[in-house]
């Protein structure tokens, strides 16, 4: 990337870094305006919203930890558990992953020592692979990914069943979409362009000031 490719990029990133910021502003002088003070006075969207942030970032941070791990499993072991299984010359070979996979490319009793020959290879490199497993711990941050993804998921559907109170709501909701579908603020095609113009204009209506 050149420099004035990742100038771009972060003027992207910045437009929904801002967005968010601004829909947090809005929604607190809201309460603030209504003479509110507590948790109850907010628009239920913006709180779950803001839930929903803390979760997404949860989320990216877990999923870059584990593809780091699984990089550094790969380059120490150079793949994932597998063997070869070759047919013939004229048929070629495919690599299996699983004994459930050797048994079924490997069916007929003829096979039977191949099978096992395939069978104790795929188990000493089970072997290596959890042993580097523990040691750095990929897996573990492979389940950390998954339950983040969940949370993720689970305040999004909450979010999207809430009705927005205020239009700070309607633009934490769409910072949502745009946020999770269009992260860099990088797709020209429509609608994408047309919808951070609308967020542009939710932000800007919403913001004490403007």
């Amino acid at each position: 990337m050149t420099n004035s490719q990742h100038a771009v990029e972060t003027t992207r990133r910045s437009f929904l870094t801002g967005a968010a910021a601004s829909i947090t502003e809005a929604a607190g002088a809201g309460r603030i305006a209504r003479g509110g003070n507590g948790v109850g006075d907010a628009d239920p969207v913006v709180s779950l919203w803001q839930e929903w942030l803390v979760a997404h970032k949860s989320f990216g941070e877990a999923c870059r930890r584990q593809q780091t791990l699984e990089t550094e499993m790969l380059r120490e072991l150079r793949s994932f558990p597998r063997v070869k299984i070759v047919f013939s010359e004229d048929e070629g070979f495919v690599w299996a992953y699983t004994a459930e996979e050797i048994d079924r490319l490997l069916p007929n009793s003829r096979n039977e020592d191949v099978r096992r020959k395939a069978w104790a290879e795929l188990a000493t490199q089970n072997l290596d692979w959890n042993a580097v497993d523990v040691r750095i711990g990929y897996s573990k941050a492979k389940e950390t990914e998954a339950e983040n993804a969940d949370r993720e998921d689970e305040l999004s559907d909450a979010l999207w069943g809430a009705a927005p109170q205020s239009f700070a709501g309607i633009a934490a909701k769409l910072h949502c979409v745009l946020e999770t579908e269009d992260p860099g603020s990088g797709l020209q095609e429509a609608p994408w362009p047309q919808l951070r113009a609308i967020l542009a204009d939710l932000v800007r209506i919403a913001t004490p000031g403007d």
